[in-house]
Formats: C-alpha cells, sequence, structure tokens
C-alpha cells in the first residue's frame, strides 16, 4: 500500500500564508491570514496550488470557492478549502 502525499507552499505575502496538501488524490489549501484586517487573495496568486480544480468547498461552512475570483480572507482567521 502506497501513500501518495505532496505540500506545495507559497512565498507569504502582506500577512497570508497559504499552502496546499495532497494526499491520495483529495486536496486541502490552508490559507492563514495573520493580520488584523480583512485581505483580498487575487485568484493569480492561488492559481499554482489549485492544479486544474475550478472550485472547492470551505470545510467548516460548506460555502464553494469559485478558483477564478479573488478569495477574502477574514482578519486573524483561517480558511480550509477541499478540492
Amino acid at each position: 500500500m502506497s501513500e501518495n502525499k505532496t505540500v506545495k507552499y507559497h512565498i507569504p505575502e502582506q500577512g497570508i500564508y497559504l499552502y496546499a496538501r495532497t494526499n491520495d488524490g483529495k486536496t486541502e489549501m490552508i490559507v492563514l491570514n495573520s493580520t488584523d484586517k480583512e485581505q483580498v487573495l487575487p485568484s493569480q496568486h492561488y492559481n499554482a496550488l489549485t492544479q486544474d480544480s475550478k472550485e472547492g468547498i470551505v470545510i467548516t461552512t460548506g460555502k464553494k470557492v469559485n478558483f477564478s475570483q479573488n478569495l477574502v480572507v477574514p482578519a486573524n482567521r483561517s480558511l480550509i478549502i477541499e478540492f
């Protein structure tokens, strides 16, 4: 039984830390906003991590996220988006 795990990191910018982890074909993108203000993350900033996926789901709320649009990250919050 082989496990296929990867982690890809993006260089932090303006207090946003971003990475994606894949395990056996299932990917989660983690977005951490360490600032005390809402941040808008341009889609081109995270598209390298989403690969060919068009959308994902925030696992805590069930809200759909369109990867062709900018991502709004609330102050001092994290998002885990599954795709």
